[in-house]
C-alpha cells in the first residue's frame, strides 16, 4: 500500500460509475461531492444517456482531468449506461454513485480502508435518505455486518450509491440488462459466486428520493422485482413468491417512518 504526499494511504485507483439522465438540478452538487473527496486517487466516468436538459452544459464546465464524460448516441437506460462506464474503467475498485446522490467528503477514504482491513471483496455503507431539497427523510442502517445471497434475495439492503467491489479479485461485473432493478441483479450476481457483502456502519452517502426517482414509485417496483427473481435468477414461482413477500415486508416499506 502506497503513501500519498500528505501521508495518507493510497489503496489504488477507484473508478466511480455515474449514469446521468436529466439530472441538471442535482448533478453539480453530486460531482462536487466527488471532487471534494479526501481520497484523491479516483476517476469519475459519467455516461450521459441523451439528456434533454442542460446536464451536458454543466458537466462540460469541469476541467478536472479525472472526470470523463461519455455521451450516448441514443437513450439506453441506466443498466447499459453503467456498463459503458464499467467497460471504460481503469480502476482496481469499482464504485457507484447516481447523478442525484451525494457522498460524505471522506467516503472513499474510510470505505476503502474498511474493505482492505476486512479483506472485503464487496461492501456498502449506511446512508441517509433526503428529498429534492436535501432535507433528511430517514436513515438506513441494517443491523447485520455481513449479508449473503439468500439474505439479499429477501431484502436488498445495498444502496447503489454506497457500493464498492474489488475489480482485482472479481474482474469487471456488469449490470444485467433488466428494465429496472439492474443494481439489485448485479449484487446477486456477485453474491451467488460465493461472496458476501460486508456492511460498513457509517453514514457516508445521501440517497435522494424525489418525484422522478424509481423508489418514489413503489407500486411500479413490484413487477421489476418479480422480473429479477424469475428472469435473471430463474427462481420458481413458489420461491419467487416467498422472496417477494419478504421483500415487501422488509424492503418495500424501508423508507417509511
Amino acid at each position: 500500500m502506497l503513501k500519498t504526499d500528505n501521508n495518507k494511504q493510497d489503496f489504488g485507483l477507484v473508478s466511480i460509475i455515474m449514469p446521468n439522465f436529466n439530472s441538471a438540478k442535482f448533478i453539480n452538487e453530486t460531482v462536487d461531492s466527488v471532487i471534494n473527496q479526501s481520497y484523491k486517487n479516483w476517476e469519475l466516468i459519467i455516461v450521459d444517456d441523451c439528456s434533454t436538459d442542460n446536464s451536458i452544459e454543466i458537466l462540460s464546465q469541469y476541467t478536472d482531468d479525472r472526470i470523463r464524460l461519455i455521451k450516448s448516441e441514443q437513450n439506453y437506460g441506466a443498466a447499459l449506461s453503467r456498463n459503458k462506464a464499467i467497460e471504460a474503467a481503469n480502476g482496481s475498485w469499482i464504485a457507484f454513485l447516481d447523478s442525484d446522490d451525494l457522498w460524505a467528503y471522506d467516503k472513499l477514504e474510510k470505505h476503502l480502508s474498511f474493505m482492505v482491513d476486512k479483506s472485503a471483496v464487496f461492501s456498502c455503507t449506511d446512508y441517509k435518505v433526503i428529498d429534492g431539497d436535501r432535507k433528511e427523510v430517514s436513515q438506513f442502517s441494517p443491523k447485520k455486518d455481513e449479508y449473503f445471497y439468500n439474505d439479499i434475495l429477501k431484502h436488498n439492503c445495498i444502496g447503489c450509491s454506497t457500493a464498492i467491489y474489488d475489480a482485482k479479485k472479481l474482474g469487471k461485473v456488469y449490470m444485467p440488462l433488466a428494465e429496472k432493478r439492474e443494481d439489485f441483479a448485479c449484487w446477486l450476481e456477485i453474491l451467488k459466486r460465493g461472496y458476501s457483502v460486508c456492511y460498513f456502519h457509517e453514514f457516508l452517502a445521501e440517497y435522494r428520493v424525489h418525484g422522478k426517482s424509481v423508489s418514489s414509485k413503489k407500486s411500479k417496483m413490484i413487477k421489476h422485482q418479480w422480473n429479477v427473481y424469475r428472469k435473471f435468477e430463474r427462481l420458481s414461482i413458489f420461491k419467487s413468491a416467498y422472496y417477494m413477500l419478504h421483500w415487501a415486508l422488509k424492503g418495500f416499506f424501508k423508507y417509511l417512518k
